[in-house]
C-alpha cells in the first residue's frame, strides 16, 4: 500500500468500525427463520446490498463527512466481501461530495466475516433441527466451537489481532474499518481488553446492526469506547440515533 498521508503520521487517535449495510442475505436469513422454503444466497463473497443497505451506507458517509476535519478518517480498511466494499463505496461518495480528502483504502481478507464452513448458508434454526450434536457442541463452547470446515470465534479474534497490530504500526491517526458484526464484537474484545464473559454478554445484548458505527478514542493506555452500535436512520426500518 502506498498512501502514506505523511502529515497525519502518529499514534492512532480514532478507530471507527462500520458494519456493512443490509444485504440480500440478511433479508433471506431473517425470512428463513420462519419460512422453510427461503433460498439463501450461496456465494458469500458476492452478496450485495439491498436498497436499504445503500441508504444506510450513505447515512454513515454523511455523518462522517460532518465531523471536524481532525476527526474524519484518513485510512480505510475494508473486508473483501462485496457488501462491505459497496458500503465503503456509499460512504466514500458522501465524503467526496462534501469536499473531504479521500482516505487511503486497503482491502484485507482478515476482515472477512466468520466462516461457518458447511453451515455457511444454513440458518441457525435449521442447524439446530438437522444437526443437534453440532448445536450442542456450540452451546458448550460458544467462542471455541468450529463448525465443520469453518472457523471459531477465537479464530476470528486471532486474525483481527494481526490487523490491529498493523493498523497501529501504519501511522494513520484516524482509521475506519468496514466489515461485519463478528468483527465489531471482537474488535471490542481486543481494543478494550475484554474477557470472554464480557464478550458473550455484549453478544447476548445484541450484535452490531447493519449500517451502524462503533468507535474508540486512542488514549495513553489503549483505547476508550466512545459509542457502540449507533445507527443514523438509513430508512424506515432504522432507528435514528444520536452519537455521543
Amino acid at each position: 500500500m502506498s498512501c502514506p498521508h505523511v502529515e497525519h503520521a502518529g499514534a492512532v487517535e480514532f478507530v471507527y468500525v462500520v458494519r456493512h449495510g443490509q444485504s440480500t442475505s440478511n433479508v433471506a436469513f431473517l425470512a428463513a427463520e420462519t419460512e422453510s422454503g427461503t433460498v439463501i444466497p450461496d456465494d458469500d463473497l458476492v452478496i450485495g446490498l439491498t436498497e436499504l443497505g445503500w441508504r444506510q451506507a450513505e447515512s454513515v458517509g454523511k455523518w462522517l463527512a460532518g465531523l471536524d476535519a481532525g476527526d474524519v478518517p484518513d485510512m480505510v480498511w475494508c473486508s473483501p466481501y462485496l457488501r462491505a466494499e459497496q458500503t465503503w463505496a456509499g460512504v466514500e461518495r458522501e465524503l467526496v461530495a462534501a469536499g473531504r480528502e479521500r482516505p487511503c483504502h486497503q482491502v484485507d481478507v482478515r476482515l472477512r466475516d466468520r466462516d461457518r464452513g458447511r453451515f455457511r448458508h444454513i440458518p441457525s434454526r435449521w442447524v439446530r433441527e438437522r444437526f443437534p450434536a453440532e448445536a450442542e457442541a456450540e452451546d458448550r463452547d460458544q467462542l471455541g466451537y468450529r463448525p465443520p470446515d469453518g472457523e471459531s470465534f477465537r479464530d476470528v479474534a486471532d486474525r483481527l489481532r494481526e490487523v490491529v497490530a498493523e493498523i497501529e504500526a501504519d501511522g494513520h491517526r484516524r482509521v475506519l474499518i468496514v466489515a461485519h458484526d463478528a468483527v465489531v464484537l471482537f474488535l471490542r474484545q481486543i481494543l478494550e481488553g475484554l474477557g470472554d464473559d464480557e464478550v458473550l454478554a455484549i453478544a447476548a445484548g445484541g450484535l452490531a446492526d447493519n449500517g451502524s458505527i462503533t468507535s474508540w478514542r486512542g488514549v495513553q493506555d489503549g483505547y476508550r469506547l466512545m459509542a457502540y452500535n449507533v445507527s443514523f436512520g438509513g430508512g424506515a426500518d432504522e432507528q435514528g440515533a444520536s452519537y455521543s
